[in-house]
C-alpha cells in the first residue's frame, strides 16, 4: 500500500510539494491519486493529462501489484492495446471518460479477481445502458464538465457595509461588497444614499433613517457569507449550472432502472438541489418569475428611458403647437395692468398655464404607460421643472430618483430571495460535487457499454484450461469483417479439430491476403480485452487467463547481424515458466529461410515445453516441421482456387490440420489458365505439385 507520495516512482521532492500544496495535505494528495482524480492532478503546475495518467498508473501498479507492462510484454502488444483503447475512447461522451479510460489495462492471470470484478461491473452497466435512450444520454453527458471550484465574483458595488470602528471595518473587508468606515453616526445616512442596500451592525439598530434608505442590521462579527453576499455562495452553482442540471437529469433517468446508482446520494437532497437550481440562471443569481414585484420594477427600469424620451418629444410638440396658435385678449382690469407696464406678467401667466397643461399631461402619460403606483408616481412629479423653458427638458435628477427608488426595491427583495436560496444550497455543495463526479464516472462504463453495443460484443467465459475458443469472431479493425470460428489449446470449441485438437502451439499457413494476420489481430483483441474484464468481438468465446502476452509483428526484410541478434534477444523473453500467449506474424524474413525454420522450430518447442500457447503465421511450415520432434499442429487458411474471373476464392476460417497452398502457387495457376498457349507457366505449375 502507498503511504507516502515519494513511494510512487514518478514523484520527487518538488512534485510532492506541489501535490500537497494543491490538495491540502499528503493524505489528501494520496487519496486523489488512488481515487484516480486525473482532472484534479492535471490542474497542478507542470502536470498534463498524460503525465497525470502515468502517475496514477504507477500508483495502481504499486497498490495492486500489477501494471500495464506486466501483461503486455512487447512493444507491438502495447501498441495493439493502445489502438484498442483509442477505438473505445471514440465512444466517450466526456473528456473525463476519455482520460480515465486510460487507467484500464489488461491484468495477468494472478489478478483474476480484478478481471472478474471488472466483468461484473461492465455487465451491470451494459444491462443499464440497454434500457436507456442513447441520444438523450449523449445529449446530457456531452454538456457535463468537471465542476469549477476556483472562481472570483466581482465586488457588489451597490451593497455596502457601513462600519463604525476599525475592527468592524477589517471584518467586513472579507466580504465581496463595498465597505465604508464612518466614525460619526450622523454621517451614515449621507453615505447610505449612494447605495441600493445598506448593512449596519446590530448595535446601531436604534437609529432612524429616511424612508428611502433600506437598512439591514447584522452582527458583523458573526455574519456569514450567505447573509452578506449570497451571490458568492451561489456562484458555485451558477458557474456550474448546466453540468449540475444535466447530472440531475441523468441521475433521475438511471435511478429508474438502477436503484443502486449513486447510492450515497439521497433523492430528497436531489429534489432540494433541483428546486434551488430552478431559481438560478447562468447569467444572474435569480431567474424571472420568482417575485412579481422584482419583475415589475425591472420592467419599469427597462422601459423608463424610452418612456421619458418619447414624453419629452411629445410635450415639446404640444407646447410648441399651443404657443403657435395662441392669441392674447386684454380685457377690463387686465388692460389697466398692461397700461401700468405689467404686460410681461400677463404673457407669463398665459404661457405658464399652457406649460402646466402639457407637462401635467406628460406626467399622467408616463404614470399610465409604466403602470406606476402612488409612491412611484410622486417621483414623476419631479420630471419637469417649475420654471418655464423651451424646448422643455426632462429633469434627469428626477428620473434618477425614480430609478434609484426602483433599484432599492429590487435590491431589498432580491437579497431576501438570494439569502433563502444560498442558505438552502450551501449545504448541498458536496451533494452536487459528488453527483457530477459519479455521473462523469458513469460515462466511463457507459462508454464501454456503447462500444460493446456497436460491435455486438459478448463477455468471454473464463476457464482454467490453457486454450482459446472463438465462435463468430470479428476483427474490430476491419469493416465488414468475416466471422471466424477457431480454437487453439484446450477448448470445448475445438471438437472439429480432429488430431492434435488440444495442441497449444500452432503453425498457421495460407495464402497472402487470405486473412492470417487478420486472424492474429482478432485473437490479440480477444486476449487483451478479456484480460481487462471487457467483452470481446465474438458471438461466444472461452479462454484461460495467462500471465503474459507477446505479439511479434512482421519483420521488414532480412536483418543485418546486429538487428538479428536484438530480435533473438527479444524472443528469448518467452523462455520462462510463466503461462503466456505468443502470436508471431511471418518471422521467417529475419534471416535466410533455412535458418529461420530452425529458429522458429526452437521457439515453438520452448513454448510447448513451458506453459505457452502460440500461433505462428508462416510460409515455412514444412521446413519448420522437419526441424522439430514436437507434435506441432499446422492449420491453414485455404484458398479453394480461382473463380471464373481468376480471382482467389478464400475460406478465411482457419482449417485444422491443413497445410494451405501459398499465394505463389495460385498466381502461377492463374497465369497458366489465363495464358494457355504459353507452356512455361504450365511447366512452372508442375513444380508445386
Amino acid at each position: 500500500m502507498i503511504t507516502t507520495l515519494k513511494s510512487i516512482p514518478r514523484i520527487g521532492e518538488k512534485t510532492a510539494c506541489r501535490l500537497v500544496e494543491h490538495f491540502g495535505s499528503e493524505k489528501q494528495a494520496i487519496d486523489a491519486i488512488m481515487n484516480r482524480d486525473i482532472a484534479g492532478i492535471s490542474e497542478i503546475e507542470g502536470m498534463t493529462d498524460r503525465s497525470a495518467i502515468s502517475l496514477v498508473l504507477e500508483a495502481i501498479a504499486i497498490n495492486e501489484g500489477a501494471g500495464v507492462r506486466d501483461f503486455l510484454k512487447t512493444n507491438e502488444a502495447f501498441e495493439f492495446y493502445d489502438r484498442l483503447m483509442e477505438l473505445i475512447k471514440g465512444f466517450a461522451h466526456t473528456d473525463h471518460a476519455r482520460s480515465k479510460l486510460s487507467l484500464y489495462f489488461p491484468y495477468p492471470s494472478r489478478k483474476k479477481d480484478k478481471i472478474i470484478q471488472n466483468q461484473k461491473d461492465i455487465l451491470d452497466i451494459i444491462e443499464i445502458a440497454d434500457k436507456l435512450d442513447e441520444e438523450e444520454i449523449y445529449s446530457l453527458l456531452s454538456r457535463i464538465k468537471p465542476l469549477k471550484t476556483n472562481y472570483n465574483i466581482p465586488v457588489i458595488r451597490d451593497r455596502v457595509i457601513i462600519a463604525t470602528n476599525a475592527q468592524e471595518f477589517e471584518i467586513a473587508k472579507k466580504f465581496p461588497v463595498s465597505v465604508q468606515l464612518v466614525y460619526d453616526a450622523r454621517e451614515i445616512a449621507d453615505v447610505a444614499r449612494g447605495y441600493s442596500f445598506i448593512i449596519l451592525d446590530t448595535h446601531l439598530a436604534g437609529l432612524d433613517f429616511p424612508e428611502d434608505i433600506d437598512v439591514d442590521f447584522l452582527d458583523i462579527k458573526k455574519a456569514e457569507t450567505w447573509q452578506v453576499a449570497p451571490e458568492k455562495e451561489l456562484a458555485f452553482f451558477t458557474k456550474n449550472l448546466e453540468s449540475i442540471k444535466c447530472a440531475i437529469r441523468i441521475f433521475n433517468i438511471v435511478r429508474e432502472h438502477a436503484p443502486g446508482f449513486c447510492e450515497k446520494i439521497r433523492p430528497e437532497d436531489i429534489e432540494r438541489l433541483s428546486s434551488g437550481l430552478m431559481r438560478l440562471s447562468g447569467e444572474e443569481e435569480i431567474i424571472g418569475g420568482l417575485d412579481t414585484q422584482i419583475d415589475r420594477c425591472k420592467s419599469i427600469i427597462d422601459r423608463l428611458g424610452n418612456a421619458v424620451t418619447n414624453s419629452q418629444v411629445q410635450v415639446n410638440n404640444e407646447f410648441g403647437a399651443l404657443i403657435e396658435k395662441s392669441s392674447v385678449t386684454v380685457r377690463g382690469f387686465d388692460l389697466l395692468n398692461v397700461m401700468d407696464g405689467s404686460i410681461n406678467r400677463l404673457l407669463e401667466k398665459e404661457i405658464r398655464e399652457k406649460y402646466n397643461t402639457v407637462t401635467a399631461n406628460a406626467i399622467r402619460g408616463i404614470v399610465e404607460e409604466l403602470g406606476l403606483d402612488p409612491a412611484e408616481s410622486q417621483y414623476v412629479n419631479n420630471f419637469f421643472g417649475e420654471e418655464v423653458s423651451y424646448p422643455i427638458k426632462v429633469n434627469i435628477r428626477g428620473v434618477e430618483g425614480l430609478k434609484n427608488h426602483l433599484l432599492r426595491i429590487v435590491a431589498s427583495r432580491k437579497i431576501g430571495l438570494l439569502r433563502d436560496n444560498a442558505r438552502s444550497l450551501s449545504n448541498l455543495k458536496e451533494t452536487a460535487s459528488g453527483l457530477v463526479r459519479d455521473v462523469l464516472d458513469f460515462d466511463i462504463g457507459y462508454t464501454i457499454a456503447c462500444f460493446s453495443k456497436k460491435f455486438a460484443l459478448n463477455m468471454p467465459l473464463l476457464h482454467n484450461e490453457m486454450g482459446i475458443g472463438i465462435k463468430g469472431g470479428s476483427n474490430l479493425f476491419l469493416t465488414n469483417a468475416v466471422e471466424i470460428d477457431y480454437a487453439v489449446g484446450r477448448s470445448s470449441m475445438n471438437s472439429s479439430a480432429g488430431k492434435l485438437k488440444d495442441a497449444r502451439v500452432i503453425l498457421l499457413s495460407g495464402v497472402n491476403s487470405g486473412g492470417k494476420t487478420s486472424t492474429l489481430d482478432l485473437i490479440s483483441q480477444i486476449v487483451i480485452l478479456a484480460h481487462m474484464g471487457f467483452p470481446v468481438p465474438a458471438i461466444a468465446c472461452e479462454l484461460g487467463l495467462v500471465e503474459e502476452f507477446y505479439y511479434f509483428g512482421k519483420s521488414k526484410g532480412t536483418m543485418d547481424a546486429g538487428a538479428f541478434e536484438s530480435t533473438i534477444k527479444d524472443f528469448s523473453a518467452v523462455a520462462n515458466k510463466n503461462t503466456k500467449i505468443v502470436l508471431a506474424d511471418e518471422m521467417e524474413s529475419i534471416t535466410e529461410p533455412g535458418a529461420s525454420a530452425k529458429i522458429i522450430s526452437g521457439l515453438l518447442e520452448e513454448l510447448d515445453d513451458n506453459n505457452g500457447l502460440g500461433i505462428f503465421v508462416s510460409h515455412l511450415a514444412e521446413s519448420i516441421l522437419k526441424n522439430t520432434t514436437h507434435k506441432i499442429r499446422v492449420d491453414g487458411i485455404e484458398a479453394k482456387g480461382l473463380d471464373e474471373n481468376l480471382n482467389l476464392i478464400v475460406d478465411r476460417n482457419p482449417r485444422y490440420n491443413y497445410l494451405a497452398r501459398s499465394t505463389p502457387e495460385l498466381i502461377v495457376e492463374r497465369l497458366a489458365r489465363k495464358y494457355e498457349d504459353i507452356d512455361f507457366y504450365k511447366k512452372l505449375l508442375t513444380k508445386f505439385r
